[in-house]
């Protein structure tokens, strides 16, 4: 079953929480309870999403402040909590002797200081963490490790298929005709112009004719037998106006009416045949600016703005109004979920994601909205799907953890396609997850002269 937030933790993942708050590494830790450096990410993983915590340092402040670890001279404030398996006694504060030799009294020295500021800065009234980028380098992404995969079960149906052939984030992802087209995006050697077609039968990736510019942060919408791509940014991050459509018949590109502004980072959608932009990175500032634009004159019209200025959004579809949620401004990654009337030219707001997630893909399929992806500022161990029913989002298979932001996401038919992103480099990996497995077909009544 999927892990869930507030769940109770195990006894393996309270000693794992014992020596993360004592500032062992994965490694150590692995090395002292004598399992593999992977078992450790997936059982952080597990905390991190029962917890709610994002970091490493909240969750030994959180440990601190409900007594699950003790601090010399400092009084914990409530009991460990349940445990899904027998009680035992608290894990220990220091790791196995047998297996890591005691700590020179220096480091010792450092960590209780460290834990005493730990729970004096946990005491202090709530505020923002601190950005772990600005404006101008959320643009850029610098490689970090390796991504943690998820080995896909009968409760996690991930699948992984033919890889993409270029390894790359921040790309457009659009359905067309049995196809995928994966559009522009970031490589390791800049913005690409590189267009790669997936046959969704044949589980093969083929090269068409490239955008006419290598943009990255770029988004597709399908309308008809057009593909779209607005804007995006190219390698110094600043954004450009240029509208291209793809014709997938006759693999050529055709140049459309600019941008209002020059803009990249934006969430796109289509609606009634035409698309709607939200959002997005103008060169300076992230904006909370709106548009929609019609195919047939080719003209972009200004709607009422979102409430919050971001980029790195996602938007999708439901009962004739456009959901939008999450996002990224360069300092603070959002779990925000805003409505847009297009009747009305209305906004509304509805119940915020259970973790903030920037970078992510929404999509719709029977009924409801699926958030894939995100983790600028937060680890996140899973994906979330929304219930527009009764205004609620719940927890969702992912095939990675961590962070996987940046990706391209399509819907066909009644399947999720995901491919490429980031989890610390670019990658290549193509999934899929069938939502409804089972469908039901209704026979029709037949008539006789």
């Amino acid at each position: 079953m999927p892990v869930e937030y507030n769940a109770p933790l195990t006894k393996r993942e309270l000693e794992i929480v014992a020596l993360v708050a004592q500032g062992l590494t994965n490694r150590e830790i692995a090395q002292a309870l004598t399992v593999s450096h992977n078992t450790v990410k997936v059982h952080l993983r597990n905390i991190f999403v029962k917890t709610g915590v994002v970091s490493r340092t909240e969750l030994t402040m959180m440990a601190v402040q409900r007594g699950w670890v003790s601090v010399p001279g400092a009084a914990s404030e409530e009991t460990p909590p349940p445990e899904t398996e027998p009680p035992a006694p608290p894990p220990p504060t220091q790791p196995p002797t047998e297996v890591i030799p005691p700590w020179p009294w220096p480091r010792s020295a450092a960590l209780v200081l460290g834990f005493l500021i730990a729970l004096w800065v946990f005491l202090l009234p709530p505020q923002h963490a601190a950005p772990a980028a600005t404006s101008a380098n959320a643009l850029v992404d610098q490689p970090q490790g390796n991504p943690v995969a998820v080995e896909p079960t009968a409760e996690n149906p991930w699948e992984e298929l033919t890889p993409l052939p270029v390894r790359r984030a921040r790309l457009a992802l659009a359905p067309w005709n049995g196809q995928l087209y994966a559009i522009g995006g970031m490589t390791a050697n800049g913005p690409t112009a590189r267009v790669d077609s997936y046959n969704l039968e044949k589980d093969t990736w083929r090269t068409v004719a490239p955008r006419p510019v290598a943009l990255a942060n770029v988004e597709a919408v399908t309308i008809k037998d057009r593909i779209f791509v607005p804007g995006g940014c190219d390698a110094a991050g600043q954004p450009h106006p240029e509208v291209h459509s793809y014709d997938p018949r006759r693999d050529a590109w055709e140049t459309r009416a600019p941008l209002p502004i020059p803009l990249c980072a934006y969430a796109l959608t289509a609606y009634q045949d035409d698309m709607y932009l939200f959002g997005g990175w103008d060169g300076a500032s992230y904006r909370a600016l709106a548009y929609v634009y019609h195919p047939q004159t080719d003209v972009w019209e200004q709607l009422p703005s979102a409430t919050v200025a971001r980029g790195f959004g996602a938007a999708a579809v439901f009962n004739d109004k456009v959901y939008y949620v999450g996002g990224y401004d360069g300092k603070h990654e959002f779990n925000t979920c805003e409505v847009y009337n297009p009747t009305m030219e209305r906004w509304k707001s509805c119940a915020a994601m259970l973790l903030p997630r920037g970078g992510l893909g929404l999509a719709e399929v029977g009924g409801r909205l699926y958030a894939i992806g995100g983790g600028w500022l937060n680890y996140l161990g899973f994906n979330e799907r929304y219930n527009p029913a009764d205004d609620s989002w719940q927890v969702w298979h992912t095939p990675l953890v961590g962070e996987w932001r940046n990706l391209g996401l399509a819907v066909a038919d009644t399947t999720l396609y995901a491919v490429g992103g980031w989890s610390g480099d670019y990658l290549n990996t193509t999934y899929r997850i069938e939502v409804l497995p089972w469908r039901i077909f209704v026979p029709t009544t037949m008539s006789h002269p």
